[in-house]
């Protein structure tokens, strides 16, 4: 699955855009984000994370080599758990 699967896969599933972020270079990305959400980032050297940021702190959750990887992990986060 790729980012845009994925967007479509967790609006059908009933999750609301606002519970979610994507950084993707093909993507228009706010410089707002908004705190205690999982963010899918797409990294510049090829690596692809998931980062939560909460009350000024930053930590990456999980990060994978491919984006179907990561795309696979947040679909699960949300729908399969």
């Amino acid at each position: 699955m790729n980012h845009h699967q994925l967007i479509a896969a967790l609006r059908e599933a009933g999750v609301p855009d606002r519970r979610y972020g994507l950084q993707v270079r093909d993507l228009p990305s706010s410089k707002y984000i908004q705190e205690s959400i999982p963010v899918l980032i797409d990294q510049r050297d090829g690596r692809w994370t998931i980062d939560v940021w909460e009350r000024g702190e930053h930590w990456v959750e999980a990060s994978f080599d491919s984006e179907g990887d990561a795309c696979d992990y947040l679909y699960a986060k949300f729908v399969r758990h």
